[in-house]
């Protein structure tokens, strides 16, 4: 039997990590700590570590020593005696521990090796680039417009234009990415771990896999308790987490969405979970959200458990699930690869108890460690505004611990913790890390995915909040640049159709998850505006502004107050609802199917050559023909071409067969007929015939 990497490495005593990076220094080709090592492998091994036996455990190989450096900037001021704070107190607002302020300069000029270069960062206007150039702005314009290029002093320039201009001043030009600095390294909240504070801490699992795979139900099944009840359609809406213990140990579950439209949820999911549970039906297979679970995970860089589920169903066949999933890179290690495959049934109940104990082996070697004496932090799993105790968070602790009275900040919303509560709905007094909490006591409802920290005071945490809005104005009201085709772009867009809607769900995450599938419905033709998205119940606020912009409103797992009914049938506003978001996204698609443009086709009928032209009195001119190719019905479209250019195009005004009426000729039958309002035909003229045909408009 093959040893894995994780066995070297704690018998070496060294972390996973860097004992992976000790084998790409050797040559020996791993996917992870779970691989499995051939001997000639396992005996390089130990070659290289019986050569540094007499290395101090300082010197070896994959041992690093750890610095606890403390940044001074990251610390919050610690509490002072009142003889100190009498000393320090100065009036005015505080600047310690606040914030980095983000370099908005869109260039700079360096110079490297006696040559100048222009740091492009985001986007630069020509004026902006002669001013880094120190020359003046009309010689590059006329430069550009010798070149047939018709440019002003504040057209934006492309990196490649730039590059183009610079060459001619011996200049070069380099493009500086913008780093987005993290919330917590912006207003100096983080401050780096000391090895001696690190403390084992419970994993936390995400159960991913195709709609009615049956992750809920495998849930359900592991923490014996009725989940599934009131999912519609059998489809999780939102986010919950739930912890439960095997062999004295905790494991959290963070349980996501299955359908499409909760992407991003399922996305916010991954980036917040240690382990990866990939649930798939025995007797369905791989499906397009079984990949996409996979996607999220391995770019979440997290390691993956598969769960084959439903192998208590006589139609199952989980050989055909590993053949599948392998071509997806996920092999068994049973197969020679590193993924651990489990076969349960949530059902039946089956190898639960395997399942769990496959986390806990996982768990252990990647060593999860976080700092039980740091700040309190987490993440938001999912948030929504509570019509009796206001804003509400779901939220993951990962480091320190939250409890009631602490002041919190994430994003754009701050507070003080007012409750807690756990995932059985028990209320608690604190949360530790991997504890999954709902929070009450926040002034608005923040965004799911934003991180909580929790601040030393209000002030402190209101002036970050101010910041952070502040912020988010600045980018929205960035300067826009018009291009040619920016300008097409709203040319084209006067000619758009657009369906209003107001959207109104049971969470924030759901809300704009919602949003987010509505809008992909919109085509260069037709086009879903969302006016508001937000969680809660339909008022009649939301009413007035239908009334206002003309839409129709939207909601998903909530309901219209009694107000709102009235209103809406006194306005005459239209109001959806629906558990189910399939039933919602068929809605829309179809109302916008209908505001399409209907599209013609021209079907081709026939032919007919004018031999002779007879003028008859009171009637006008009348041709004696011959049909030459296919037929001509008497309501057929008509074009008259003469030299093979179109004179006309119209009805016919009579057909005729001899003297008497005729609907139809086919080609070899002599006829006459007449135009309508055209009398100008001549001897050699061709008369074709054809039809419009209306196609049935789609979406996609």
């Amino acid at each position: 039997m093959k040893v894995r990497v994780h066995e070297l490495a704690k018998k070496y005593e060294i972390g996973n990590k860097e004992f992976l990076n000790l084998l790409k220094d050797l040559e020996i080709e791993v996917s992870s700590h779970l691989s499995g090592l051939s001997e000639d492998q396992v005996d390089k091994i130990k070659s290289h570590f019986s050569k540094d036996e007499k290395a101090t455990d300082d010197e070896k190989p994959g041992k690093k020593k750890k610095k606890s450096k403390i940044k001074e900037k990251s610390k919050e001021p610690v509490l002072e005696s009142k003889k100190d704070k009498n000393k320090k107190k100065k009036k005015g607002r505080r600047t310690d521990f606040f914030v980095k302020k983000a370099d908005t300069e869109t260039g700079k000029v360096v110079e490297e090796d006696g040559i100048k270069i222009i740091k492009m960062r985001g986007e630069m206007t020509l004026g902006e680039f002669a001013e880094k150039l120190n020359i003046n702005s009309s010689e590059i314009i006329k430069k550009l417009f010798l070149k047939g290029q018709m440019l002003t002093i504040n057209s934006p320039l492309s990196i490649e234009l730039a590059e183009e201009i610079a060459t001619d001043y011996d200049v070069l030009v380099e493009q500086e990415e913008e780093e987005e600095i993290a919330f917590g390294d912006k207003f100096a909240l983080e401050i780096e771990d000391k090895e001696s504070d690190l403390q084992e801490r419970a994993p936390v699992i995400t159960i991913m896999g195709h709609v009615d795979h049956g992750k809920t139900s495998l849930l359900d099944a592991i923490r014996k308790t009725e989940v599934v009840a009131g999912e519609a359609g059998g489809i999780t809406q939102k986010i919950g987490a739930y912890q439960v213990t095997k062999n004295g140990k905790k494991i959290t579950f963070v349980d996501t969405p299955g359908h499409e439209a909760f992407t991003d949820m399922r996305a916010r999911g991954a980036k917040v979970t240690d382990i990866a549970i990939l649930v798939v039906a025995a007797d369905d297979g791989v499906m397009p959200q079984t990949i996409e679970a996979i996607s999220h995970a391995k770019a979440a860089g997290v390691p993956i458990i598969v769960a084959i589920n439903k192998i208590d169903k006589p139609e199952a066949n989980p050989m055909r699930v590993k053949q599948e999933l392998m071509e997806h890179g996920l092999v068994s290690v049973e197969w020679g690869g590193d993924v651990e495959f489990v076969e349960v049934s949530a059902k039946a109940k089956i190898n639960l108890d395997i399942l769990l104990e496959t986390i806990l082996l996982t768990a252990e070697i990647l060593e999860l460690k976080a700092n039980p004496k740091k700040r309190g932090k987490g993440v938001v799993l999912e948030s929504k505004l509570d019509p009796k105790v206001g804003p509400v968070a779901d939220i993951l602790v990962q480091e320190g611990n939250v409890k009631i009275g602490d002041v919190i900040v994430a994003g754009e919303s701050y507070g003080k913790i007012r409750a807690l509560m756990d995932d059985k709905g028990v209320r608690v007094n604190s949360a530790e890390m991997s504890q999954p909490v709902e929070v009450i006591g926040f002034n608005s409802v923040p965004e799911a995915g934003d991180t909580i920290y929790v601040i030393q005071n209000e002030q402190h945490a209101r002036r970050i909040v101010e910041e952070m809005a502040k912020e988010r104005k600045m980018s929205e009201t960035g300067k826009k640049t018009i291009t040619l085709e920016s300008l097409s772009e709203s040319f084209d867009n006067e000619n758009l159709k657009e369906l209003n809607l107001i959207l109104r769900a049971d969470s924030k995450g759901s809300a704009q998850a919602l949003k987010e599938s509505l809008m992909k419905l919109s085509t260069n033709e037709v086009a879903v505006n969302i006016i508001q998205s937000a969680p809660g119940a339909i008022t009649e606020s939301d009413i007035k502004l239908a009334e206002v912009s003309n839409a129709i409103i939207i909601g998903f797992n909530v309901r219209p107050t009694t107000k709102a009914i009235r209103e809406a049938e006194v306005s005459g506003i239209e109001i959806r609802t629906s558990s189910i978001i399939y039933q919602i996204i068929e809605d829309i698609e179809k109302a916008l199917t209908g505001m399409l443009d209907p599209e013609f086709k021209e079907m081709y009928l026939g032919r007919i050559e004018i031999k002779k032209v007879f003028k008859v009195a009171k009637v006008g001119n009348i041709a004696g023909c011959v049909v030459v190719d296919g037929k001509v019905r008497r309501d057929s479209n008509i074009r008259i071409v003469r030299d093979g250019v179109v004179v006309y195009e119209g009805k016919l005004a009579s057909l005729k067969r001899f003297k008497d009426d005729a609907k139809e000729v086919v080609a070899g039958q002599e006829c006459g007929l007449g135009i309508e309002n055209f009398n100008d035909i001549k001897d050699g003229d061709i008369v074709e015939a054809f039809d419009i045909q209306e196609i049935k408009r789609t979406l996609r």
